[in-house]
């Protein structure tokens, strides 16, 4: 499995992801939004992916379109076909814009030769489905470059599907303040069971013991969802991997050389 590219060079910054996209300007998991991360800087996207009725991976956070039609749409993913969903006119910053399937999102990615943090939904219809429809579709790529691609979820049954499925493709176990293992030794013990490479947790997770707890076992560090400056910078600090971000321009800013030298000045 090549994890070169996820890895943190020594001496240089952590890998920035943009969470959804580039989601503080730009309709969240959109072709646009994607775009608008890149063009800011970003090494690579963070992305969330289901199934619609008719099995096809699309890129959708939520079960329903409701929040992303200001409330005009109830309907569930999972009730709507691929085309039915292509058609919805979604809401946001600098929208409309439409949901991507995961095909069109790689199709953009290898274009731009970008990372990409495909995210299973953990409240899946159907589990087998998205883990097995995503295996599918980046077997059938020939120009997929899997050391591109890492998959992670807070669901252990779909990264553990993912391994079967599709055995070289990175994994990383998401893990969340509210989860009682997320500060103990099971969450680095579960990331181990999946065969993941990485643990991704929530930024209030993060002390530097926890971080470098996580690094003696072998796993990288890559953290949700950063947005502060002065954050990002502490949390670079300490070690991490990578950080997932709804504005990669204004981490980028704040991680660059010249604005962390002042930062310390002003401490």
């Amino acid at each position: 499995m090549e994890l070169s590219r996820f890895r943190r060079a020594p001496g240089s910054r952590p890998v920035v992801y943009g969470h959804r996209g580039a989601k503080a300007h730009v309709v969240e998991n959109t072709l646009p939004s994607f775009e608008r991360a890149i063009a800011d800087g970003a090494d690579g996207v963070e992305l969330d992916v289901r199934t619609t009725r008719d099995g096809v991976v699309v890129v959708m956070h939520d079960l329903d379109v409701k929040r992303m039609t200001g409330g005009r749409d109830p309907r569930l993913v999972q009730e709507l076909s691929a085309q039915e969903l292509s058609a919805i006119e979604l809401e946001g910053p600098a929208g409309p814009a439409r949901a991507p399937t995961l095909g069109d999102v790689l199709d953009w990615a290898d274009a731009r030769d970008v990372l990409v943090n495909i995210e299973l939904k953990h409240d899946t219809h159907d589990k087998a489905a998205l883990a097995n429809g995503v295996a599918r579709l980046i077997r059938s790529r020939r120009r997929a470059r899997p050391a591109r691609l890492m998959f992670s979820s807070f669901e252990p049954e779909l990264l553990a599907r993912i391994a079967v499925a599709a055995p070289d493709l990175p994994r990383a176990f998401l893990i969340h303040a509210g989860q009682r293992l997320a500060k103990t030794l099971v969450a680095p013990l579960v990331a181990k069971a999946t065969r993941s490479f990485a643990l991704n947790p929530e930024r209030t997770l993060c002390s530097p013991d926890r971080v470098a707890g996580w690094h003696r076992r072998g796993l990288m560090v890559n953290v949700w969802t950063v947005n502060d400056p002065r954050e990002a910078i502490d949390l670079a600090r300490i070690g991490v991997d990578g950080l997932i971000t709804d504005d990669p321009a204004t981490v980028l800013a704040a991680l660059s050389p010249s604005r962390s030298a002042a930062r310390d000045s002003d401490r």
